[in-house]
């Protein structure tokens, strides 16, 4: 649980938050919170820093059981330009469902866009609980599934915008710091690994994490980004920094190994 009760410095719209949540709550529908404001929520918000790229919208992905449940939702909702994106109290939602609709781990939506969303069953498999600031209670991505659905989101996204790249690796460099790194230091297999390097042993051990939940079969989708030389070259490119081969090259290994297990 990550209790952030009474904060003033978090930069998420609780409100529109609430509102989500009870929509969601209507239909009987389980929602986790993804994107920059999971980010936010549990990377930033514990280290009580700014965001480095602040973001104004919110992504939130439900679990569907039947199509149905995706439709209604989408009726309570001002819908924007896409058939996932809507407007909630002035701010951009985007709502991907996953779950019972899921074919080979995509989602069609009516106007027969295809997205895929490899990773979400897993992230909600492993989400944490976060009390907002005004006691809302919501469940939301965790640092390691985030890095898994960062990389996923930069193969499909890069050719238009490859911010998910810088993401990745601002995660990946903050769970080298406070409060993240002690479990780091505990962690001999990713110090052997690396050498001690702590950011190389926290992004193999925060891999590590991320892989367990996928069966190898699904989490092919991160090994194929990370294995393939020219995608590599392209992902360390985006991720900027000097750190970034070094972080990449442990969270490949780290991952590989939490697939492993």
């Amino acid at each position: 649980m990550i209790d952030l009760t009474g904060r003033t410095d978090v930069p998420v719209a609780e409100d529109v938050i609430r509102e989500l949540a009870a929509h969601c709550r209507a239909l009987h529908l389980d929602f986790l919170i993804v994107g920059a404001a999971a980010r936010d929520l549990v990377i930033h918000a514990r280290q009580q820093r700014e965001p480095v790229r602040a973001t104004e919208d919110i992504d939130i992905a439900v679990a569907v059981r039947v199509g149905d449940q995706f439709s209604q939702l989408a009726r309570r909702m001002e819908k924007k330009h896409a058939e996932h994106k809507f407007e909630v109290l002035g701010v951009e939602v985007d709502v991907v469902p996953f779950g019972g609709l899921e074919r080979e781990r995509t989602i069609r939506f009516d106007d027969d866009h295809v997205l895929d969303v490899t990773g979400l069953l897993e992230a909600d498999a492993t989400a944490i609980p976060v009390t907002m600031p005004q006691g809302t209670v919501i469940r939301v991505a965790s640092a390691p599934a985030q890095t898994a659905l960062k990389v996923l989101a930069w193969r499909d996204r890069h050719l238009e915008n490859p911010k998910d790249g810088l993401d990745l690796r601002l995660i990946l460099a903050a769970m080298a710091e406070d409060p993240f790194v002690d479990e780091v230091w505990d962690d001999h297999e990713a110090l052997d690994e690396t050498d001690s390097d702590i950011f190389a042993a926290a992004s193999y051990h925060y891999a590590r994490l991320a892989a367990q939940p996928f069966t190898e079969s699904d989490g092919s989708a991160v090994m194929d980004v990370l294995s393939d030389q020219r995608l590599r070259s392209l992902l360390i490119r985006d991720m900027r920094g000097e750190l970034s081969p070094c972080l990449l090259d442990a969270y490949e290994r780290g991952f590989a190994a939490g697939l492993g297990h």
